[in-house]
């Protein structure tokens, strides 16, 4: 198969593998790449979310695990993040609290690009870690208090997964930073890549939550990418690898309130 532009096309597994590579730490040793041919992160694009599926559903197996062991709950939650945060390498983690610092302490441009790619970490950052550290874990508490069985693995997945669909989107939206340096591996998906990778992370999410409940919690993550983008474009003239990675923790934290505060409203 080729491109327009004759050249090959990368394989379906070689999407998938170049999707595990960018966006975790999960080994890729079912697939090789040919030496002439280096991973092709654009056209893995549409597979971002399953990454998302493999590493939400390995989280909601440990909580799940902690659940039958009877474990407390926090236990079960923390270990549940400390698994997925493992997984992915906690880079969205990092890239969370490089732009909280570099939004948070820059000036202008420049400055907040260099605060960005300082290796060394501000009360900006360790201020957005401790939060969202804190409000994962209570809102997986509350996930354990709500489902058991893989049901609970399943809307981990999910969740995850449509997190992951955010930076697809702002792609799709938005142009990458000429300051950014792993976001220049990537590019705009096409509208092919756009819509496998929307069915991806949505279609599971309805299948279990049904349509309208699913629509009521992936829409409010879907604005926090599109508002992120936005930031981004104001602040750094573009997408970069922090932003879409702290638009992953930011559009989960988003989804599991607004599915609790639905559940809350629901049993009342």
């Amino acid at each position: 198969m080729t491109d327009g532009d004759g050249t090959d096309k990368q394989p379906l597994a070689g999407d998938c593998a170049s999707a595990f590579l960018l966006l975790s730490r999960i080994p890729v040793t079912w697939y090789s790449f040919p030496d002439d041919r280096p991973p092709d992160f654009i056209s893995s694009l549409w597979a971002f979310p399953l990454v998302g599926l493999v590493i939400g559903g390995s989280g909601g197996l440990v909580m799940l695990a902690g659940q039958l062991l009877t474990l407390p709950p926090v236990v079960a939650a923390v270990g549940g993040l400390a698994a997925m945060v493992m997984m992915s390498g906690a880079m969205h983690e990092d890239g969370l609290a490089d732009m909280a610092d570099g939004f948070g302490g820059g000036r202008d441009t420049e400055s907040k690009i260099r605060i960005m790619h300082d290796s060394r970490i501000g009360s900006y950052g360790v201020l957005a870690l401790i939060l969202a550290v804190a409000m994962r874990i209570g809102l997986y508490i509350s996930l354990l208090a709500a489902f058991s069985g893989m049901t609970l693995v399943m809307f981990m997945a999910a969740v995850q997964a449509t997190a992951r669909f955010q930076p697809v989107l702002q792609l799709s939206a938005f142009r990458v930073s000429p300051h950014a340096s792993l976001a220049q591996l990537t590019g705009r998906p096409g509208a092919t890549r756009l819509a496998a990778s929307a069915l991806l992370c949505l279609v599971p999410l309805a299948w279990l939550l049904g349509p309208v409940t699913a629509a009521v919690i992936a829409l409010p993550g879907l604005a926090v990418g599109i508002y992120l983008g936005r930031l981004a474009t104001r602040h750094v003239e573009g997408l970069t690898g922090d932003v879409m990675g702290a638009t992953i923790i930011l559009a989960e934290i988003i989804m599991l309130i607004c599915w609790a505060a639905l559940a809350g409203t629901l049993a009342a």
